[in-house]
């Protein structure tokens, strides 16, 4: 059945139990990703690991799902979105099974790069389903609905995540993902029709391995530079070469072949490709929250897992809400000033928790995080419409899986350099810090020093060394918030390049009207 033939012949009742359908696969991602990030401080320590090899359990993820991607346009066309739906779920809980029984960080991260393969269909596959249900006027409402379900997992996925992690240790995180899969298999092989393969070309094994190439590169660029000392290291040196060169290929590839990995038709469209930065930029930052917020609740202002699980909690509650009130906008509004409105309340979060002292109470933690949640739900839903607000029917299995490359791209990008920006600033602090100690400064006036210490002294020295190196990665997590809230600001004016609601309307007209020509001369 095609996403036309769907659209005209479901009634509301059955489009609305389509979309139900996948909220259960969506939400056992969000969980475990939210709930990932809370268990990250006891992996680290339970595993020995540094905080840049404990990055890898969360940038090993983004970057198979990042690489795989766009394999499911190509996919979906060849055995369907059922069909392919249901064998991604098994995928991602077998390997999220696997990873609850393994006992290194090594088989950790192999392992979550294999999860990471199956969590790259998930989205574009929901995205196509909801595209192939729902006509152009009702899609802002159905994934607003979509949103508001799959976000009930940030707001689950933290507090039960370290509830889980505090009394039973992190392994059983993984395991949460067992019954929502469960979930998600019964009611995708029950009430999503079976939809027909529509034949596809042959697939673009030279794309697919270059791109592959290009991301696994750079990545290895980002997570290594800082560590290697950038680019006077020859190794870095090579990653840059290697990843620009793959890119440009690819590039060349993609425009001047006939069987593309990609559909260079997709980036003609102004909507589709300012849609696109801003999924960058709304990944970018959730991304970063995630793999910052949890390390400074209990690293720094001494959360336990649990707590710091309910601090975390408004921002799952602000989504959903944010997310319902966008689906009811959007069917009035363009989705600009939605969009303008969730960059603004994301901005402000950010700056809130650049003024974090270890004298905060929860009440304002809680408030930022809360603000957090709305500005996430408003953009997330904003940002699928308005993407895919004047793409034709032809293009979106290509369109969904390129938007979903973009996000996954900005996910594994925001938490390498928001990582290396946590680790240069750290830096930077403990030598500033190390220059003025003094009991008189401030910054080091901390009961973790001994009543009686002495620089003559060992003791006097390790505590001493402990206190800065502890108040300098503090200092460092406050400065990554600062800059993230200034990046949203500068980001701003490229709302202007979206079209209106009319404007919009017009160019789905002309392309509606082109299409029916063309179906005209093939039937002649």
């Amino acid at each position: 059945m095609s996403a036309s033939e769907t659209e005209t012949s479901l009634s509301e009742r059955q489009r609305l139990l389509i979309a139900l359908s996948t909220i259960p696969a969506g939400a056992m991602q969000g969980m475990d990703s939210f709930a990932t990030g809370v268990a990250l401080p006891q992996m680290q320590g339970a595993l020995s690991a540094t905080i840049t090899e404990v990055s890898w359990i969360l940038t090993a993820y983004l970057v198979a799902a990042a690489m795989f991607t766009p394999v499911y346009a190509w996919l979906a066309r060849k055995f369907g979105r059922k069909r392919l739906y249901i064998f991604v779920i098994c995928g991602f809980l077998v390997c999220s099974t696997a990873v609850s029984q393994a006992t290194s960080i090594q088989e950790i991260v192999i392992l979550r790069f294999l999860q990471g393969c199956f969590a790259a269909g998930l989205n574009p596959l929901t995205i196509q389903v909801v595209l192939a249900t729902f006509p152009r006027e009702q899609q802002g409402k159905a994934f607003g609905w979509l949103q508001t379900g799959r976000m009930s997992a940030v707001v689950i996925g933290p507090l039960v995540g370290g509830v889980l992690t505090e009394f039973f240790g992190w392994r059983v995180v993984y395991l949460m993902n067992i019954p929502l899969g469960i979930i998600a298999l019964v009611m995708m092989h029950t009430l999503v029709p079976t939809d027909k393969p529509e034949g596809s070309k042959r697939f673009d094994m030279f794309g697919f391995i270059v791109l592959g190439i290009c991301i696994a590169a750079f990545q290895l660029m980002l997570d290594n530079g800082q560590k290697l000392d950038w680019f006077n290291s020859p190794e870095i040196v090579l990653y840059t070469i290697i990843a620009a060169g793959t890119f440009w290929v690819f590039s060349i590839h993609c425009f001047t072949s006939r069987n593309t990995y990609l559909n260079p038709a997709v980036f003609k469209n102004r909507d589709f490709i300012v849609g696109s930065i801003f999924g960058f930029i709304l990944n970018f930052m959730m991304w970063g929250y995630v793999g910052l917020i949890p390390p400074i609740l209990q690293s720094h202002l001494g959360y336990p897992p649990m707590q710091a699980g309910i601090l975390m909690t408004p921002r799952g509650v602000g989504t959903m809400i944010a997310a319902f009130l966008c689906g009811l906008m959007l069917q009035r509004i363009n989705p600009r000033p939605v969009i303008f409105a969730g960059m603004t309340c994301v901005a402000l979060s950010c700056y809130l928790l650049s003024q974090l002292s270890r004298e905060t109470e929860p009440f304002p933690i809680m408030i930022a995080i809360l603000l957090q949640g709305f500005g996430l739900g408003f953009m997330s839903t904003a940002v699928v419409t308005a993407a895919f607000q004047t793409i034709p029917a032809s293009l979106r299995p290509d369109a969904s899986v390129i938007l979903s490359l973009f996000r996954r791209m900005a996910s594994s990008i925001g938490v390498s350099v928001l990582f290396l920006m946590l680790v240069r600033s750290t830096h930077a602090a403990r030598q500033s810090l190390a220059e003025n100690a003094s009991l008189y400064n401030e910054r080091l006036q901390h009961t973790e020093l001994p009543d009686k210490w002495s620089l003559s002294h060992t003791q006097g020295v390790a505590s001493l060394e402990k206190v800065i190196e502890n108040e300098a990665q503090f200092i460092a997590y406050i400065h990554d918030f600062t800059v993230m809230m200034f990046a949203i600001i500068a980001l701003m004016p490229l709302l202007l390049l979206m079209r209106s609601s009319a404007k919009a309307d017009e160019a789905m007209k002309k392309q509606d009207e082109a299409s029916d020509k063309g179906e005209n001369l093939i039937k002649a």
